[in-house]
């Protein structure tokens, strides 16, 4: 009998013991109250009561086949306490992979989680499974230091396994500061940095002077940049709209970036070919400093005009400037200067042989013509806005065959002339339109003996563009002309042998080669059906 009782006793006790060692190990759900979870990577922490259904709903998710290791190089995402009744807590971790594989470490065994979870997938302790249950951080590239960028306006949604959708809940304590960022090098890129790229990208720069320099969606990440000196405002508008991701949402930021960057010289050259117009830059220049700009080139002083947060000088070459090498010294008032060599190459000018009805001559020829120029078509490039009208690149006046280049030297009826085309004879049909080259206010348009119905362009800072020949004007003088607008069209007045336009491009009164403005090479015989062919 005292036999049986001991055997008895060892049974009830290993009974016991094991079922103690099962509640420690994998606790039964009325024994849960509750569960503290900690993200891993932001050290946040918090507790969640837990009743009798979702208990068994987690304990169920906890099960899995035991395996030897994780995958590699993969850290705990949470770490998880238990809060049991009356027992120990019992201490978790779990961790996930991108493709929201979950594996969860207790006691000394490691579990790979089964495919469906219910509890993990859903509970919001765990959101951050999900790689897009945050907005994505947003940062900025190529400053002088790295910056971490946050947002003004958020609104935020992820995808769960069941296809619900969840709201991201911004933090209320989350204020948004806007910062300023420091630009000191000129040839920077900038670029904005986020994963995932939002599908649209608005943006929009402002200037140190208030003035909206950009306002449109980029095709890239990279930021442009209007490299002068002062705070420049950056807004952006981010939109996240691609049906088949599991996210979707819009945010906004913007900051400043201050660009400080040293005063740089950049004169033309080294080399420019008889008829360019060169410019002399001075970028960044601080305040209250005197610029010194010293060039043999047009033999006289040269006006600085000013430019974003510098200054430009332009130093046109025609067919009167010798080809060869010219000096250039340039620097501040009171220290040393720099120089700089320019060669003006040779360009072979044509030769032009015209027959012309002696009587068309004899009445556009005169000394009646010669005042009349004199009166109004001379002075009307005497005088220049100080800011260029334009902003974009030239067109061309008009479409056709090109009879006569920049240049060229000219017999009239077997006659030398003492003077070279100033521009280029383009012949076209009469009525053909002739419109301006780029915007500009019109400062002479009227009838003249010679260039018969003519109306010049100032497009600001010492550029002109002229219009000689034509056979109506649609235009008057003092009006603001757009380009591409029509101002005239071909017609053959004044002294002329067929209907043509003749333009001349000219910083004041010097005339350039007009393909330097309109195609960025001088226009020929050669390449001239390339360029002014319908």
């Amino acid at each position: 009998m005292k036999k049986h009782l001991l055997r008895y006793i060892f049974v009830l006790l290993l009974l016991t013991l094991t079922g103690l060692f099962y509640f420690a190990a994998t606790p039964p759900a009325f024994l849960v109250d509750g569960m503290t979870v900690t993200h891993t990577a932001t050290e946040e922490s918090l507790f969640y009561p837990l009743d009798h259904r979702q208990a068994s709903s987690l304990l169920h998710d906890m099960s899995g086949e035991p395996r030897d290791r994780m995958p590699p190089d993969l850290d705990p995402t949470y770490d998880i306490t238990l809060h049991l009744k009356g027992v120990a807590e019992r201490h978790y971790s779990l961790s996930s992979t991108t493709d929201l594989s979950l594996y969860i470490k207790k006691a000394s065994q490691i579990y790979r989680l089964a495919e469906v979870l219910e509890f993990f997938y859903s509970h919001p302790a765990f959101s951050r499974i999900y790689p897009y249950a945050v907005p994505p951080e947003a940062s900025l590239t190529g400053l002088d230091e790295a910056a971490a960028l946050s947002y003004s306006e958020i609104a935020w949604e992820y995808q769960q396994q069941n296809s619900t959708w969840v709201t991201h809940d911004p933090s209320s304590s989350e204020t948004f500061s806007p910062q300023d960022y420091p630009l000191s090098n000129p040839d920077t890129s900038l670029f904005l940095n986020i994963d995932p790229v939002p599908d649209t990208i608005r943006l929009q720069i402002t200037d140190p002077a208030g003035s909206v320099r950009y306002d449109d969606v980029l095709d890239s990440q990279e930021l442009p940049l209007f490299p002068f000196n002062g705070r420049h405002e950056y807004h952006l508008t981010l939109n996240w709209e691609d049906s088949h991701q599991p996210y979707r949402g819009t945010a906004s930021t913007h900051f400043g970036i201050e660009m400080d960057f040293p005063l740089t010289f950049e004169p033309p050259g080294p080399v420019a070919l008889q008829g360019e117009m060169l410019t002399f830059r001075f970028r960044h220049v601080p305040e209250d400093a005197e610029l010194v700009l010293q060039e043999n080139v047009t033999g006289g002083d040269l006006p600085l005009y000013p430019m974003e947060d510098g200054y430009v000088a332009y130093l046109p070459t025609h067919y009167g400037n010798t080809p060869g090498e010219y000096k250039l010294s340039y620097g501040l008032q009171g220290e040393p200067l720099t120089e700089s060599t320019l060669t003006l190459l040779p360009r072979n000018f044509q030769i032009q042989y015209l027959t012309i009805d002696p009587s068309v001559a004899a009445a556009t020829r005169n000394e009646e013509a010669t005042a009349m120029s004199a009166r109004y078509f001379t002075p009307s490039r005497n005088k220049s806005a100080p800011e260029r009208y334009y902003t974009e690149d030239f067109v061309i006046p008009v479409s056709g065959r090109l009879t006569t280049e920049f240049g060229e030297t000219r017999y009239v009826n077997n006659a030398p002339t003492s003077y070279r085309h100033s521009g280029l004879d383009i012949a076209a049909a009469t009525g053909t339109p002739v419109v301006a080259v780029n915007r500009g206010r019109v400062v002479l348009a009227m009838e003249l003996i010679t260039q018969g119905n003519t109306v010049v362009i100032d497009h600001g800072q010492g550029l002109f563009s002229v219009y000689f020949h034509m056979d109506e004007l649609s235009t008057a003088a003092d009006r603001i002309v757009e380009r591409g607008e029509t101002i005239g069209t071909v017609g053959t007045t004044g002294f002329s042998t067929g209907p043509h336009l003749h333009f001349t491009m000219s910083y004041y009164r010097h005339n350039l080669e007009p393909g330097h403005f309109l195609v960025g090479e001088p226009i020929t015989y050669q390449n001239a059906v390339d360029h002014l062919a319908p």
